[in-house]
């Protein structure tokens, strides 16, 4: 679920992500430049920018950061079943 909303000069985007891995994914996203929340299994991604471009550019730091953090998760999860 993707939710975009202008606040006066400024634009926020928050991406509702339903996963099992919502807390294994939030705490990979710790150190990442936006706001990342869990809670009943659904992840929160928050973005503000104060310009269209701006948030363009954070939410594919934010979906390069998502991607990421799922296969480094999933190859965690890959390689306990090898054992």
């Amino acid at each position: 679920l993707l939710l975009m909303t202008l606040k006066s000069n400024s634009r926020a985007i928050t991406v509702h992500i339903f996963s099992n891995l919502s807390d294994s994914l939030r705490d990979s996203l710790a150190t990442e430049p936006f706001d990342a929340k869990s809670s009943d299994n659904i992840l929160t991604c928050s973005i503000i920018a104060n310009a269209t471009v701006d948030i363009r550019a954070r939410w594919n730091t934010m979906m390069r950061s998502l991607i990421g953090s799922e296969e480094a998760l999933m190859s965690g999860n890959q390689l306990g079943r090898e054992e």
